[in-house]
């Protein structure tokens, strides 16, 4: 009969499979961006008229976004070639006030919409805004991001090339540096932003990031808009953007913004990408798998991209069984077996932990190695068990509850 300690062994060993699986895919990210880093910049043809912009900030209780709103005022963009459209939820009055102001000191320029209800959350706003915005481009910017006064020119160049659906611009944090919380969402948004998307956008494959981006309307209403139904509304349009055939590009410039600095709103931000994601996998797998539209490489960047939040509940199984195996063991000396074992155990799983470093390189931040390993190990494996229930749940097609991630700023603006 075999004992609880030789069990938990044997689960421990055998979720090693799929964790070596998952390492050596970020192994290979890791390989392959080393490569794209040398691929020429890319060039796009000079636009004969600058195109006219809607810029929609959507807002719920956020009167940080009177930041945002002042950031846009100040494009370098002819104000006759772009309009401001602030799709505001807000229940709370002082900041309905704030935020129509805007409107009423700039009429015309700036249009304040305000809805009773919450239908849809911030996809929901944003189909609401549509029907108020006048641009063939559309740029959406969440409250907390600062967008610089030349991201307008910037961002509109790639539309020259008339099958481009998607420009997606990089995300900074400007408090990255307050708590340990801070810091990991800071390197996985870092992770994200160094290694995948410059291969999403050498394979075609960029996924829009809901916020710092920009999206041709005439490619939007075609692949029927925003999917109201979706806690990732951005990953879903992306999806069918790409199988419509359209072309996405991703500019490596920085757009500062916040990210979540309490664990409650980190976990319940990364769980609901983590549903989202999953579902726009399940929504779209015989799309994915048998699918026309997407060449192979974008299909397993796709499968990629909604399918990683697998190695949520496997990392909290090895974790878990790991340990097990070790309290319940007979104590013992370490031997110079155990040690090779251990090392090469700990070599082919950690791929993330690669790509990570190679990330810090290539942000000249090596130097916060030990914070990046420090926080993988202890918040990231936290964060593997809210991920593996949301990844159940998504599974299931359990319903997972909007939350709106607090903005930390909004304080200085009460």
């Amino acid at each position: 009969m075999i004992d609880t300690h030789s069990l938990s062994i044997i689960f421990y060993n055998l979720t090693l499979l799929p964790m070596i699986f998952f390492s050596i895919l970020f192994f290979m990210l890791a390989l392959i961006n080393i490569f794209v880093t040398g691929a020429p910049k890319q060039k796009f043809a000079k636009l004969k008229e600058l195109p006219f912009v809607s810029v929609q900030i959507p807002t719920y209780n956020d009167p940080v976004a009177a930041r945002c709103i002042r950031q846009c005022m100040q494009f370098e963009y002819p104000k006759q070639r772009y309009e401001i459209i602030i799709a505001d939820d807000s229940t709370n009055k002082n900041t309905q006030d704030t935020l129509r102001k805007f409107s009423e000191d700039s009429p015309g320029w700036i249009k304040y919409i305000h809805r009773n209800n919450r239908e849809g959350f911030k996809p929901g706003a944003l189909k609401n805004a549509m029907e108020h915005s006048k641009g063939e481009i559309i740029v959406i910017f969440d409250s907390d991001w600062i967008p610089q006064k030349d991201f307008l020119k910037k961002i509109v160049r790639p539309f020259s090339d008339p099958n481009v659906a998607i420009v997606q611009t990089s995300q900074g944090v400007y408090n990255k540096n307050k708590n340990s919380i801070t810091r990991f969402a800071a390197y996985l948004l870092t992770v994200y932003h160094t290694i995948i998307m410059p291969i999403n956008n050498r394979i075609n494959c960029v996924f829009f990031c809901g916020t710092a981006g920009a999206i041709r309307r005439s490619a939007f209403e075609k692949v029927g808009g925003w999917n109201l139904n979706s806690l990732t509304e951005d990953s879903d349009l992306s999806v069918r953007l790409i199988f419509a055939g359209y072309r996405t590009v991703y500019l490596n410039f920085i757009v500062p913004s916040e990210v979540p600095d309490t664990f409650e709103g980190f976990v319940k931000q990364q769980m609901r990408w983590c549903y989202g994601n999953t579902r726009v996998f399940l929504d779209n797998a015989s799309k994915i798998f048998f699918g026309k539209g997407a060449s192979f490489r974008q299909k397993l960047m796709i499968l990629f991209i909604t399918l990683s939040n697998f190695a949520a509940p496997v990392v909290m199984l090895m974790t878990v069984f790991g340990f097990v195996g070790w309290f319940l063991g007979d104590p013992t000396l370490f031997t110079a077996s155990d040690l090779i074992t251990f090392a090469w155990k700990l070599a082919f799983t950690s791929g993330f932990l690669a790509v990570g470093m190679l990330a810090l390189y290539k942000k000249k931040i090596l130097g916060e190695l030990p914070v990046f390993l420090f926080t993988s190990f202890t918040i990231g494996i936290i964060l593997s068990v809210a991920n593996t229930i949301a990844f159940a749940r998504a599974v299931f097609n359990r319903k997972l509850h909007w939350f709106c991630t607090p903005k930390a700023k909004n304080i200085k603006f009460v």
